[in-house]
């Protein structure tokens, strides 16, 4: 009897369909003014995974960024270089900073990242993360014990991408949140922010406001008008 394997092509699809190469997920505007709303970074900013520039490009219009250099390991990404954060040596060759602020690749890249972003930073790091980050796994759990985030800001579900037949867009098993560790912190603190409370909130890059409504409420936040 010839047994014909089924299962093998429809695991292959899910895998195609269900990961990005290289884990590159673009954030929505909201992170980054949710963000700036609650820490109003300052100074020279480093991008380590800039993507195509959804974070860099907002830090950008925020008026107390002194300066900001992007990386991102991959080649074809517009970014001042091209290296992997994952590595420490890699670090070595990006400039000085005060913060670091991402939204790095999850799964095992995560941990390393986040470790070497906060051996750069002079002031902290501000990274979206998944929720679970917080879990003390063998990779982080030394770490996370020895430098707790100051403040770790709960996110909505956003839903970066398609289910596996491709017909709705789908949320991941656990929402992201906005981890901060600031150096200069005493204590620890959360904060829930519901979709309600989150101007110019989207749930999916097709519902995505424009740039220009973006930068505008970065500019309102600097002004304490939102």
């Amino acid at each position: 009897m010839t047994v014909v394997p089924l299962l093998a092509p429809e695991i292959t699809v899910i895998e195609t369909v269900t990961r990005h190469p290289l884990n590159f997920y673009e954030s929505p505007s909201w992170f980054t003014t949710e963000l700036l709303r609650h820490v109003p970074l300052s100074g020279v900013i480093g991008e380590p995974c800039v993507g195509d520039g959804a974070i860099a490009s907002l830090l950008q219009a925020w008026p107390y960024t002194e300066r900001i250099w992007t990386n991102d390991i991959d080649a074809d990404k517009p970014a001042d270089y091209h290296l992997d954060a994952t590595l420490s040596q890699s670090w070595d060759s990006l400039p000085e900073c005060d913060w670091i602020c991402t939204n790095p690749p999850y799964s095992e890249f995560a941990a390393p990242i986040i470790k070497n972003a906060f051996a750069k930073a002079r002031v902290g790091v501000a990274a979206f993360l998944l929720t679970s980050f917080l879990e003390p796994c063998d990779d982080r759990a030394d770490f996370l014990q020895q430098h707790p985030p100051s403040l770790v800001l709960i996110l909505p579900r956003f839903c970066f991408r398609k289910d596996k037949r491709g017909s709705r867009w789908a949320t991941d098993n656990i929402t992201i949140s906005c981890f901060v560790w600031d150096k200069r912190a005493t204590g620890q603190q959360s904060i829930i922010r519901p979709k309600s409370a989150i101007t110019g909130f989207y749930k999916n890059p097709e519902q995505a406001i424009s740039q220009e409504r973006a930068i505008e409420i970065v500019r309102a936040i600097a002004k304490g008008e939102l």
